[in-house]
């Protein structure tokens, strides 16, 4: 094969700004620094952006390193606070909540996972629930926070932390950045499209008749799809069948006395609340299926459960699913445009986020040759399907039979990739091994525990091992992990210090 040297791509264009747009437009600053590529971005003045995405998962801060961002600085231009997991309340049964914290749980005895030492001692003695051995939901369960040092080596260190925000800040923040390092903004309104002969996108066309050209687009316009669908007629995947609800309705009360570490998940008769802290507020959500539940109940049920408003609700519409291709020709499509996930994992950013990462992994020539492109659709297909499956996971395993919506979960239909998963833990506690999972094995028990999914057995060579030596160091570990969390700071204390520090 002769050897040709690469013809790298001299212009992207991004279409519209909000938190998809500024990320992106900060990731390829980042990986274009030194190149004399040019990166523009606009953001139309009609149209206002969603900015409900509040929570993230770990990953937020492997961006923040990515991009060289010190976390102190972000932490306080957005008005975070740190979040070390989130508490499911009334998902398996009302009354009845469990933790999904983030970090490890456990460490390997005798070569096997501790979950299987862990249901070994369910069937023996049933003391211990999983996440009494995680460092993170010790943490959150006190308001506490601790923050790991690599260097620092405790039974605090496998905990694991992601962050609250403010979106609208982070789009800030990110306008400021990528300003810094060159990135130019356009306000203005794109209409419509231009292509060349072979099917690409040539041309923006705004609404006062100027035109743009560039080599590459990145469509963050949201739920029109303005570039990869009306332009490019890439079609959509429909998961409505798997995921019906379908509605959201938003609004922010003040902040409380004290801010706790973690985001709240509730369960109520159509679907689910979010309560997400940070400094200065509380961002509240109601997620339903409008085939059970009008607006107008959604709005009552949130105000119900909230104390007063400061914000008017918004109310927001969304189909479940993802794009049959994420990058089309010279058209990546990123946030809303690409997909949508509903928040029970606070998924959205990352997925932003890991689009972006593929993406620059399989930067194209201007040939466009089609391999990279195949392999991107490939593993960002993988990524929505994990992270379908495992929301999946918190309905259909639910008890609840008090509404018609928990009642339809009895008999819905699954993804077979999760149904497959499902069936092989029910055995003997094993998971179906994906090297493209999001969420780790740990995060799977987690739920399947809380949901009160149980194995009818545990792997029988757990049994090669000393069960009274292991039940001695699960009581060890548990009265440790207390008191190391008995000396660490409040997470209020660990953001004052961040403020004065």
């Amino acid at each position: 094969m002769e050897k040709t040297k690469p013809d790298p791509l001299k212009s992207y264009v991004i279409v519209g700004g909000g938190t998809a747009g500024w990320i992106s437009a900060a990731v390829l600053s980042r990986a274009l620094t030194n190149t004399k590529s040019n990166i523009t971005i606009i953001e139309s003045p009609n149209v206002p952006t969603i900015g409900v995405g509040e929570a993230t998962i770990p990953s937020i801060i492997d961006l923040l390193e990515y991009l060289r961002i010190p976390l102190k600085e972000f932490i306080l231009a957005t008005n975070a606070t740190f979040k070390l997991g989130i508490k499911f309340i009334d998902w398996q049964k009302k009354g009845h909540h469990y933790w999904n914290p983030f970090g490890g749980i456990g460490n390997k005895i005798d070569g096997k996972p501790f979950y299987q030492h862990f249901l070994k001692h369910q069937f023996e003695q049933n003391k211990y629930n999983f996440t009494d051995f995680s460092p993170a939901a010790a943490l959150a369960k006190e308001n506490k926070f601790y923050l790991p040092n690599p260097n620092v080596k405790n039974n605090l260190s496998s905990s694991s932390y992601a962050l609250h925000f403010d979106a609208s800040l982070v789009a800030k923040y990110l306008t400021k950045y990528c300003k810094n390092k060159g990135v130019n903004l356009i306000k203005g309104h794109v209409e419509s499209t231009e292509l060349n002969q072979k099917g690409h996108i040539d041309k923006l066309i705004f609404n006062d008749g100027e035109k743009l050209t560039g080599d590459f687009f990145i469509d963050c316009s949201g739920q029109k799809a303005l570039l990869i669908h009306k332009s490019l007629r890439v079609g959509y995947e429909d998961w409505q069948h798997f995921l019906p609800v379908n509605k959201a309705v938003t609004a922010q009360t003040n902040t409380e006395l004290s801010i706790p570490p973690y985001t709240q998940a509730t369960a109520h008769e159509h679907g689910w609340r979010w309560k997400i802290p940070l400094q200065n507020r509380i961002g509240n959500g109601y997620v339903y299926c409008s085939d059970y539940c009008s607006n107008d109940e959604a709005l009552t049920l949130l105000k119900k459960n909230c104390s007063s408003f400061i914000t008017e609700p918004k109310f927001l519409s969304f189909t479940t699913g993802k794009r049959d291709k994420i990058w089309h020709k010279n058209c990546l499509a990123v946030g809303l445009s690409s997909g949508f996930l509903e928040p029970l994992e606070s998924t959205s950013i990352y997925l932003i986020m890991k689009t972006m990462l593929n993406f620059v992994q399989n930067m194209p020539n201007k040939s466009f040759d089609q391999p990279p492109i195949d392999e991107f659709n490939r593993l960002i297909d993988n990524e929505y399907h994990t992270i379908r499956d495992f929301i999946v996971l918190h309905y259909c395993t639910s008890k609840r039979t008090d509404s018609a919506f928990w009642q339809m979960w009895h008999h819905i239909d699954i993804p077979k990739t999760l149904q497959t998963k499902i069936e092989l833990f029910k055995c003997q506690g094993k998971l179906y091994e994906n090297h493209y999972d999001l969420f780790s094995a740990d995060s799977w028990y987690c739920v399947l525990e809380g949901m009160g999914v149980r194995p009818q057995s545990y792997d029988p060579l757990i049994d090669a091992s000393n069960f009274k030596k292991i039940e001695q160091a699960f009581v060890s570990s548990v009265t440790e992990l207390s008191k190391s969390i008995g000396k660490t700071l409040s997470h209020d204390e660990f953001i004052s210090k961040l403020r004065i520090s």
